[in-house]
């Protein structure tokens, strides 16, 4: 199906939530509660993981409830619009430094984190669902998620890239520092629910409506459903496809936000940035993955999107561990390892949630239903994980090599282990996605027999359907 111009851009705002949350999070954080709030490093990396592991948690709840959930509104617009208050209320609240004994914060702080990864998951996994039942074109849903990344990195701009400079701004007008995140936080949280409500009230568009779960029409409570919903994620969870996702997800994603909070560690101790500088060394990382969509996206429709994903991301990951053996200590190999990122980062975002789109059918032509939410949820549930992998193993790192909060001058190994955590990590991690699609199954030819095969079934021709099955076992 393809999607009308309004419907692909009310869809893409939706994304500002997404990586505004996410980058902001990411980014800023193990530094607020570091050296703003007053936190020991590896127990505000431990606060971070726990965030993480909860989300993960309620990925998979969610996924199974936006399948099963029937409104006027449709199934996965009602999350959208329950999560938009929410989100601006416990942004602020996370982003809040309070006075208190140690003991106290780490449980303010662990409740907030809780929070606010609550509020991402519930329009998260929906939102990304949505994508799939918008069209099942195998070109259009990358282009779906080419306007989805643009708005991505508007959100990646107010999540990542204000934060500094309002901070910085607040700062010289006499607040304190304290004050400045949480007006931060206040500012992030108010633009996310904004543009959850834009996305959520804008379109128009089919949102299966008329869908109903054969056999689960009546409301039931979680617990009851535990069970049913344990069996769909282990049937998912069987699929070829679905395990190459995750695996490749949990690789990228460590790679991701462990260079998306190093990078301002990086960029102050290492390199000596002010403020300003750091937040233009972020703008331009935006710019670069903006510029990057459109040739991405021509380069998918010319190859197989697996293909595109494992060259791009594999490539730039060699290459940001080659920035560590010249060393990052100048302006223009800061650049390349910054552009680097940016160029993978737009490859990951905007092929990874199509190829997932595409697996949406394959799950449909094994199970006899289709569970977007519950696909899409694992994706999720890998990306929450390697939050919470990558965000305690930068923590450990921080304190296994000394780094002071209290001080603007670090030892020469806290230095080392943050420049190695800028881009030796975050590049192995890459090659290994690399690596990893390799197996992926899934091909525009191999998606148009799944098309092909579910049309059988719908006429009742399903009977020479089980080779193409064997494909994803």
């Amino acid at each position: 199906m393809k999607l009308s111009f309004k419907t692909k851009l009310s869809y893409g705002v939706g994304a500002v939530c997404d990586n505004a949350m996410y980058m902001l999070a990411g980014t800023y954080l193990l530094l607020f509660l570091t050296t703003v709030a007053g936190v020991n490093p590896a127990v505000a990396g431990t606060i971070s993981a726990i965030g993480s592991i909860w989300e993960a948690m309620c990925a998979p709840v969610v996924g199974f409830k936006s399948d099963a959930v029937l409104t006027r509104f449709g199934r996965r617009k009602p999350f959208l619009l329950a999560a938009a208050f929410p989100v601006a209320i416990v942004t602020c609240l996370l982003f809040t430094a309070i006075d208190a004994s140690p003991q106290v914060k780490v449980i303010y702080y662990v409740i907030m984190v809780i929070l606010y990864w609550t509020c991402f998951s519930s329009f998260f996994v929906p939102y990304l669902a949505w994508g799939s039942d918008l069209t099942d074109d195998y070109n259009e849903r990358t282009v779906l998620r080419s306007y989805a990344y643009i708005f991505n990195q508007v959100g990646m701009c107010i999540g990542m890239v204000l934060p500094s400079i309002v901070v910085d701004y607040l700062m010289n007008m006499g607040k304190t520092s304290q004050q400045s995140w949480q007006l931060v936080g206040l500012m992030v949280g108010t633009c996310g629910a904004a543009a959850l409500l834009l996305c959520a009230g804008s379109i128009r568009q089919d949102d299966r409506k008329d869908f109903v779960r054969p056999g689960k029409k009546e409301k039931t409570s979680i617990v009851k459903a535990l069970p049913s919903m344990m069996k769909e994620y282990w049937a998912i969870l069987k699929l070829k496809p679905i395990r190459v996702i995750i695996g490749a997800s949990l690789a990228y994603l460590i790679a991701n936000i462990t260079f998306s909070s190093d990078r301002v560690f990086f960029m102050k101790f290492n390199m000596g940035f002010g403020e300003k500088t750091i937040s233009a060394m972020l703008m331009m990382i935006t710019l670069a993955g903006i510029a990057t969509v459109p040739f991405i996206t021509k380069l998918a429709q010319r190859f197989e999107k697996k293909d595109v994903f494992k060259s791009v991301i594999g490539i730039c990951g060699i290459m940001m561990i080659f920035t560590r053996i010249i060393g990052v200590d100048s302006y223009p190999v800061l650049i390349a390892a910054c552009l680097l990122y940016a160029a993978a980062n737009a490859c990951y975002w905007q092929l990874m949630p199509s190829m997932i789109y595409d697996v949406c059918e394959v799950e449909e032509l094994v199970s006899g239903e289709k569970h977007s939410g519950a696909v899409i949820s694992l994706q999720a549930l890998s990306e929450s994980i390697s939050i919470a992998a990558g965000l305690q193993i930068l923590g450990i790192i921080l304190e296994m090599a000394g780094f002071d909060s209290e001080t603007q001058v670090q030892s020469e190994t806290a230095l080392t282990w943050v420049e190695n955590a800028f881009v030796v990590i975050p590049g192995a991690a890459m090659v290994l996605v690399a690596f990893i699609i390799w197996k992926f199954p899934l091909t525009k030819e191999v998606f148009d027999n799944v098309k092909t095969a579910l049309e059988k079934r719908k006429k009742g021709e399903d009977e020479d359907i089980d080779d193409i099955i064997a494909l994803f076992q």
